[in-house]
């Protein structure tokens, strides 16, 4: 049975909408600069093409750091280490110390396409989820609050955005640490150590999405009542 008042989330759907159109207006912006400008540009220039910056490894990680070769402490200490790399590093990376980061120009299709998804992964599942709130208001409006459809909506979209910003945080953690092995021209000690420091656990995103799971249960819970006094009546 149709809601006869749906007026009260017209206006909750027209915000939904237009954050919906920012969003995507913005991501795509963002993806055709990285598409014209060959990748990301650290510095805001759209001069430097394809290149790669990710968060260096940790000093004593690596094989040949500063600390364990004494040709290369000696040469930190002749330039007060500012023009002097912390621990070998592949030719054309770059570090650049006020992040601390190391970047790398002119990398290759496969590179880009790797560091560029990663760039682009939580925003993706973010959009989705937005799709899927218009979704469900609209089934609100449509049917009513405590339809089973609209409830397994309200899980689902609750779940997704748990599980789909955890899975996009890995993946751009793992493509980060791959590239930044990669970087370094020699063996890094703990890669997997390395990887788990670096997770940006997507707390915020975790505790929406339960709470959305939280609330179909309530909702479920509400529908079952609503079911019961209505046989009764």
């Amino acid at each position: 049975m149709p809601l006869n008042r749906s007026n009260p989330l017209k206006w909750t759907a027209i915000v939904v909408r237009v954050f919906l159109v920012l969003f995507a207006v913005t991501t795509a912006s963002e993806v055709g600069r990285a598409v014209l400008t060959g990748g990301e540009n650290a510095w805001g220039s759209l001069g430097t093409q394809s290149l790669v910056c990710v968060s260096s490894p940790n000093i004593l990680d690596v094989e040949g750091n500063v600390a364990e070769d004494p040709q290369r402490r000696k040469a930190v200490e002749a330039t007060d280490g500012l023009e002097v790399d912390p621990y070998p590093v592949e030719k054309g990376v770059e570090f650049f110390y006020e992040l601390p980061r190391i970047c790398k120009d002119d990398s290759s299709l496969g590179t880009q396409l790797l560091y560029q998804t990663s760039r682009f992964a939580t925003e993706l599942v973010l959009l989705v989820s937005i799709l899927l709130l218009d979704r469900l208001i609209r089934g609100v409006r449509r049917e009513n609050g405590f339809d089973k459809v609209v409830v397994r909506r309200l899980w689902f979209l609750g779940v997704f955005l748990m599980a789909g910003t955890v899975a996009a945080s890995l993946y751009t953690t793992l493509v980060e640490t791959g590239l930044a092995v990669s970087m370094v021209a020699g063996s890094i000690r703990d890669v997997w150590e390395m990887a788990l420091f670096g997770w940006n656990v997507p707390w915020a995103f975790l505790l929406a999405g339960l709470g959305l799971v939280v609330m179909s249960k309530v909702v479920r819970v509400g529908a079952h009542m609503r079911e019961e006094l209505e046989g009764t009546v």
